[in-house]
């Protein structure tokens, strides 16, 4: 299981997730995302701070939400993403396609035009 909360803070978006990004879990997690970007939602910072496990299916759901963001020319950071986590990324070649910061304070102030 996992829990999507949203918060919104000007036109953007912060999405925090708790719980496993797995093959489960995932299918949930794009759909709320992909509806939240087709709701005019394209500035999102995606919070990992509660995520204990991301599994590849999570991977190519993160890859799929950034295309769709630069799309529509809006923006994704990411936060709070554990060592592993990030490693993970860096090791898929997945890391360049992403802003990944520390906090999501760090985000929002990357996003802001």
């Amino acid at each position: 299981m996992i829990d999507i909360r949203e918060k919104a803070q000007g036109d953007m978006t912060i999405v925090e997730l708790a719980g496993k990004l797995d093959a489960s879990t995932t299918p949930s997690v794009q759909e709320h995302l992909l509806k939240m970007i087709q709701e005019g939602k394209k500035y999102l910072v995606l919070d990992f701070g509660g995520v204990t496990y991301l599994a590849s299916s999570g991977l190519r759901m993160l890859l799929l939400v950034v295309r769709q963001v630069n799309k529509l020319e809006g923006g994704l950071v990411l936060c709070r993403l554990t060592g592993t986590m990030r490693d993970t990324l860096e090791v898929t070649g997945f890391l360049p396609y992403f802003i990944v910061v520390p906090t999501p304070e760090e985000a929002v102030r990357k996003l802001a035009p």
